[in-house]
Formats: C-alpha cells, structure tokens, sequence
C-alpha cells in the first residue's frame, strides 16, 4: 500500500552524528558479513528543539526500510540493540529510536503526542533519514514503518494520520481517544493519572537527574495545559471543557473527526488486564483503520500496563507480538504479498495459552448474556485522593470485587456457566438511575464469583448528576474483555459507588439504579474465524 510523498518539510536539520558501535561478523565459510552499526544523532524539530535519537542499521551502509521506535511515557529511547528491536534489525530494517520531547535528552514542551508537536518531531526524523539515506525510497517515497507500547503507540496514530511517508504501524497498548482513557464516564482515572503525572515529572529532561549527551544541556516541562488539567480535575472532582480540548488534541477519534484518517496498515495490540489503556482503547484504533479501507488486525493479549496475573496459563505472549510485527512489515513496508497476517482478530484469555483467531470482536457467531440489575445504593462524600491512601499501585489502578453485604454496592447474578464460555468483545450495560443528593459516582464491573476476582481487573465508571425521584437513563460503555468463564462458575455484575482507581463522588447520595448488562459469548475457543 504505497502513496505519494509529500513536499520535503521546511525544517532547519541540526545534526551531529556519533559513532556508536561498529562490528564485522564472519559468516559461512569465512565470508565477511557486516554487523548492524549504531550511531547517535540529534535532529532539530520545526521548532528548534533538540531531539536525540539513536539509529540502528542492519549493514551499516545500505538504505533500508526505517522503522521509527520511541519509549513509554517518561522513558528514553532504546540505546542498546535487543529484544524486538533486535529482531527488526536482524529481518534487515533500519530502526531509529528517539528521546521524545522533554524526556530524556530530548528538550521541549510534553503535549502527550500531539501531532501539532510530537508528531511533528517523528516526521523531522524520517526528513533526517531521507536527506542521509538511511530509508529506502521508492518513486520518491521512503518506506518508514513504525511500532512500541503505550507512549509509543500514541506518537505513531499521532503521525500516520498526518504524514503520509508513513506506510504501516504496529501500536501496542495505546489508546484512541484519551478523554475516555483517563476520564471514562466523566469520572478521572485518578490511580493512573496521579502515577503518571508524578513518574513524568520526574523523568523530564534537565529535572532530578539532568540531562547531559551530544544535544548538551536540555530543558523538559510540561506544556502549561498539562499542568493545568491535573490541577483543575484534582481541585474540582471532574474534567472541565479546556482540558477535555486539551487530550482531544492527543486522539485519533479527534483527527477522524477533522477528516485526519488513519488510512495506513494497522496492527493493534492491547492487554486484557491493561487498566490503563484497555481493550476497547485498543479496538477503537483498530475500527478507525477498518473505517479508512485500511488493512487492519487486532490482537488482545494478558498485559500491558498492569502485568499478566500468576494464574492466566502462559501464552508466550510477548513472542507472538513480536512475530505478529514482523509479519506484519514483511506484508506492508516490505511488499511481500506471501506474508500471511492472519485472522482479523486474536485473542487469548486466562486459561488454555493459546490464541484463538476471530473475525470480530466480538466473533459473529458470539451470543449475547444478559443480567439484571437492581439495587440500592449509598454513596458517602469521599476525600479527592481517597484512592491514592489504598495502600500500593495495585489498589489504585485494578478492580477488586466488593465485600459481601457493603451497603455501597449491589450484586446480581448474569449466568452460570454450563460449559466453558469465552467472554470475547465490548459489554455494556443500560441503567436508570434515580435518588436524592447531587451527583453519584457508579461503577460497574463483571465478577468471576468462584475465582473471586474481577473479569480482566476491569471496571466501569459513570458520572450521574441531578439525581431526582425520576429515574434517568445512563449508556455504561465497559472496558473489553478476553476471559474464559469455566464450566459451573458464575458471572455477576456488580454496581458500587466505591472504587480505590477512580475519584469517588464527593457529595452524599442515595441510589436506585436498575437495568442490565449485556457481555458477547462464544463457546471457548469456538470463534467464528
């Protein structure tokens, strides 16, 4: 899937490159064979700042298909040439990696991988490896490709909507909209928000640690918005209009809407357990390439932000990404049209260890379990970090299930099963909610009752205000699941006003909520394919 180049970018290249390594393998026969080279350069973006990057080439020499890879949020970019980044190289793709902007050594202002910035950044580093041939160009167009995990994934939505030299894309948990990441529901996501903010403050070039390398001297901060959206939303209980247009400017779902397609090959991988960017995150990117006639694969593993649970069977899920992106650039950046993708979607849930495919998620031949709900709820006034005094990151960023008896939440039975059941794709749930008092927070999530967790860690948030005798309708959009319901366990919903991961409500309410929850099915490992 080729497209024309676009005009060279006016950008000022500032660069200095720095001999990393250098080596000479001997292979059959004694045949000289050249070893991948690595060197380090710093490119200046459009608008001045300092970008450090590292280049790894398979040959040393040879123009070869680029793949760009940066890091997770307030990371640096790999410098030493191993793990997925080692297998590109050896497949013979040249792969730069960079210190985003304001981390690392990298100066500038952070906007979460806004296009107007970061993106624009990515785009100066494939004009670099233009000008210096490193990429292959084919009738004038670079073969540049681009992958990694969380971060990492939003730059590359961030510049394939934008820049069409990009041809194929391989985002792992990243997100698609981050005003329902981190604000589903209207409720802020404060377990994450809070360790995130935090960790990146941290990490921002010329902070605590400094910064010092071939860019010399950089200074990192946060955009002033960023700053101003953490305080507003810790100070008022909620997201206002400025901040909401604020990580709009970071979302594929905006870009869609300002005609800005994702119309290039996407492979989407996301965690089942991921709390932080879940499958649904995932899914939309996925739908957003589908929309755009793009060639487009989902893959929904067990980790990601929050690691895989001791008791999910190994599915040697990090190989299977890693062979899923390399097939993946062999079909898209390198043309081979003998390369097989696979099945529009896979997925594999906590028992079994394996992937199965499926033409959807959910799968078409999915069945639909539907419970009921109806309850009354009491909802206290809870202190802004009442989450943050849980005790451990694992109490502030995943559901737990709630206690027998708690006066805050209500438990109803979905189904038990009578064979093993595959719970595959989106659930919802449809509520009516009444009461007295302001505002209340629900939360919604699904339980294993045997297993005595909660589906995947998942759960949901909603926002009610004008509580009043008269019940009003609320549309729950849950996280996605992957998991396996095994034969004579039950599934439960469970609605509470408590959760260690999200800000609770601050005012005192008393609730009825009635309604349902709806979750896709599949006999386990019987998706229509």
């Amino acid at each position: 899937m080729r497209r024309s180049a676009l005009p060279a970018a006016l950008l000022a290249l500032a660069v200095a490159a720095v001999p990393a390594s250098a080596a000479t393998l001997h292979g059959k026969a004694g045949v000289a064979v050249a070893a991948p080279t690595t060197t380090q350069q710093v490119v200046t973006s459009f608008d001045g700042t300092k970008i450090f990057t590292t280049l790894f080439r398979p040959d040393g020499g040879a123009p070869a298909p680029l793949v760009l890879r940066t890091h997770g949020w307030g990371g640096t970019g790999e410098t030493t040439l191993t793990g997925t980044a080692k297998k590109l190289v050896d497949a013979g793709y040249a792969v730069m990696t960079w210190d985003e902007r304001g981390f690392g050594q990298s100066g500038g202002e952070v906007h979460i991988d806004n296009p107007l910035y970061e993106g624009k950044d990515a785009s100066a580093l494939i004009d670099w490896a233009v000008a210096n041939k490193v990429v292959t160009v084919v009738d004038g167009d670079p073969v540049v490709g681009m992958t990694g995990g969380s971060y990492a994934g939003g730059i590359q939505t961030a510049t394939a909507a934008f820049d069409s030299r990009i041809d194929a894309i391989a985002p792992e948990i990243s997100w698609s909209d981050l005003r329902y990441s981190l604000d589903p529901g209207r409720v802020i996501k404060v377990g994450w928000v809070s360790l995130l903010y935090a960790a990146g403050n941290t990490a921002l070039s010329g902070g605590i640690t400094g910064a010092t390398g071939p860019a010399g001297p950089q200074t990192g901060r946060y955009a002033s918005d960023l700053d101003r959206a953490y305080l507003v939303g810790a100070a008022t209980n909620e997201i206002d209009s400025d901040s909401n247009a604020f990580l709009a400017g970071s979302s594929l779902d905006h870009y869609d809407s300002t005609k800005k397609l994702l119309d290039v090959p996407t492979l989407v991988m996301n965690g089942s357990v991921d709390t932080l960017f879940n499958l649904a995150d995932g899914y939309g990117i996925y739908q957003h390439a589908k929309k755009a006639g793009a060639p487009a694969k989902f893959i929904a593993f067990c980790g990601g932000h929050v690691s895989c649970p001791s008791t999910y069977t190994d599915a040697k899920d990090r190989a299977h990404l890693d062979d899923a992106i390399l097939t993946w650039f062999q079909r898209y950046l390198k043309g081979d049209k003998t390369a097989k993708t696979g099945a529009p979607v896979e997925y594999r849930t906590n028992v079994g260890g394996v992937f199965h495919d499926a033409d959807g998620f959910a799968p078409s031949n999915s069945t639909p379990l539907t419970g009921k709900v109806d309850g009354s709820l009491l909802s206290s006034a809870a202190p802004a970090q009442e989450a943050l005094s849980s005790g451990g990151t694992g109490a502030v960023t995943t559901g737990a299930p709630s206690a027998a008896g708690d006066p805050r939440a209500t438990t109803s039975t979905v189904t038990q099963a009578t064979q093993d059941l595959d719970l595959v794709g989106l659930p919802v749930a449809d509520l009516k909610v009444s009461g007295t008092g302001s505002s209340v927070h629900l939360f919604v999530k699904l339980v294993d009752r045997e297993s005595g967790v909660v589906v995947n860690l998942q759960e949901a948030p909603m926002r009610v205000d004008g509580l009043s005798a008269t019940p009003q309708a609320v549309h729950v959009r849950m996280p996605g699941v992957a998991y396996t319901l095994v034969k004579g366990h039950h599934l439960d919903v469970q609605v509470t006003t408590a959760s260690s991961s999200y800000l609770n409500a601050r005012v005192p309410a008393q609730v009825t909520v009635t309604g349902s929850v709806t979750v896709p099915s599949v006999p386990s490992g019987h998706a229509a394919k």
